[in-house]
Order: structure tokens, then sequence, then C-alpha cells
């Protein structure tokens, strides 16, 4: 067998092994992204009903309903306001990231605790918070009428409702971003300190010159991956409410979509909504990659 026949022979061998190895994973995305989605979308055009068992096709009618209605654009605007917490637990976790990688004392215990509430179960911490800010027995509002000021009741009126959550959120992802920009101040070079130093500059002037363009990638990964998450509450949501809040104060678009697939049964309707904030999400996104070519370090 010649040499080139026997390449041949070995490069065959190796893309069939590939294609053995990738098969699953294949599969996998096959049966539980690619079909779900399709049947999703096909769906949202017809009037689904599991009760009735009825799924005839009715073109854009899901649409305009969902569209036309009130509750769909107050769960729009409650979305838009769960995306607040985001420049707070990035500013916090950049602050909080920025000490421990300079060594400061306990700052090892200190990142633990901050980490625990991402990785703790979230109805437990809803729980927590719950008690935290109920509105007769509370220690916030005990604490706030220890000074003389009476505390809102942050669980039932619709102004504060979604402050609560929000505040929540804040806490919650604090630690995990540290921890993210830890790693990408561990990666930034000496060097480029030390060449600063030589040239005189201030620690400020090194921080905004160096490390925040350094740490922009990581800063950007946080931020889409927030905006994504943000735009997606609804544990949070059905925890903390019930019915979405009084007069729909808390309810998010995701909550809304699940209160018509699984309250009034209506999966097309829901699909449909699914679909058009899929796509909603789909461009918030590219428009943050695009934008990102202005800020985002890219290296040599």
């Amino acid at each position: 067998m010649t040499t080139i026949r026997r390449r041949q022979v070995m490069q065959r061998r190796e893309r069939l092994w590939g294609l053995l190895f990738v098969t699953p994973i294949g599969l996998q995305v096959l049966l539980f992204c690619i079909v779900p989605v399709g049947i999703a979308i096909v769906a949202g055009f017809t009037n689904w009903n599991v009760i009735k068992g009825t799924y005839d096709f009715i073109g854009l009618d899901n649409f305009v309903e969902f569209l036309t209605d009130k509750k769909f654009w107050i769960a729009a605007g409650n979305t838009v306001y769960m995306l607040i917490p985001i420049p707070f637990y990035l500013f916090f976790g950049i602050l909080f990231a920025l000490g421990s990688h300079r060594g400061t004392p306990g700052s090892r215990i200190f990142r633990i605790l901050f980490f625990l509430p991402y990785i703790s179960s979230i109805v437990a911490l809803v729980v927590m918070w719950r008690w935290l800010f109920n509105y007769q027995y509370g220690l916030v509002n005990q604490m706030l009428a220890g000074i003389g000021i009476q505390g809102p009741d942050w669980l039932g009126d619709p102004a504060w409702i979604k402050t609560t959550i929000v505040i929540m959120i804040v806490w919650k992802m604090i630690g995990i971003t540290s921890i993210y920009v830890l790693a990408a101040l561990k990666n930034i070079p000496e060097v480029y300190y030390e060449a600063a130093r030589l040239d005189g500059a201030s620690a400020i002037r090194m921080f905004f010159q160096i490390t925040l363009p350094m740490l922009s990638p990581a800063i950007f990964f946080l931020t889409i991956v927030g905006i994504i998450g943000s735009l997606q509450t609804f544990v949070e949501v059905q925890l903390f409410t019930s019915d979405g809040g009084r007069n729909y104060s808390a309810a998010t678009i995701t909550y809304y979509i699940w209160q018509k697939a699984f309250v009034s049964n209506d999966l097309g309707l829901a699909f449909a909504a699914a679909f058009f904030f899929a796509l909603v999400i789909l461009g918030v996104t590219l428009i943050q990659f695009r934008l990102s070519r202005r800020w985002v370090y890219e290296g040599e």
C-alpha cells in the first residue's frame, strides 16, 4: 500500500471515529433542541389546547392576541425593569474582585460567603428574603422602625415588589461575577503594570488604561449572559408573588408565557409569545455583539 493510499485510509478512519463520537451529542441536540423548537414554532400558528385537544391552524391570530393584550405589555415593562441589577452587580463584582486580587485580609472567606447565594437553592433564598422583607415582622422593616422609619409593604405594594426582586438578584449575582472578574484579573500580564510604573502612571490611570480594557472581554460576557438571564426572570416572580403580583406588577414575559401555557392551557398563544420573545432576545444579543467592537479589547 502506497503512502498516499495509507494516508487516505487513516483520514477516512479518523472521520468515521469523529462522526461516531459526535453522534450522541448530535442526537441530543436534534431530539431536545431542534425538534422541540420546530414544534413550538409550528404550534404558535395553531389554537393548540391540551384540555380541549384542539390544534387547528389559525395563522397570526395568536400573535395579534398577545400583542394587543395589556398584560403582555405590563409584563414587557417589568422584564425591562429586571435589567437594572446588571450594572450594580457588575460594579460590586469588579470592586470585590480587585480587593481579592490584591490580597485583602479575609478575602478568601469573603469570596466563599458571596458565592454561596449563587449555588444555593433559589427556593431557599426566596423563603429567606420573604421573611426578611415581610411587612409585619420582617427584619428589614424592624430595623427601619428602630430609626423611626415606617417600612413599605415590600412584597404586596406594586411599587416595591420589583425593587425587592432586583435587590435579591444583585445580592445573588455579586459572588459569581467577582469570581469571573478575578479569573480575568489573574490573566493580565504583570509586565503591563511594570511598564506603566516606569512611565510614572498612577494607580487610577493604570486601572482605566490597563485593567479595565483587559477586563472588557469578561465584562462583555457577563453583560450578555446577564441580559439574557434577566430577560428570562421567572422563578423569583413565581415564588415571590401569586398570579404575578397585584395589578400584574411583578410579572415578566416568561411568567406571562408560563401562565398562558399551564394556567390558561393555551399552548398555541404561549408558543407564539415564546417565539416572538426569542427573536427579541436574539436581536438584543446581536446588537450587543455589534456594539462590542467599539469597547471590547480583542488583543493584538
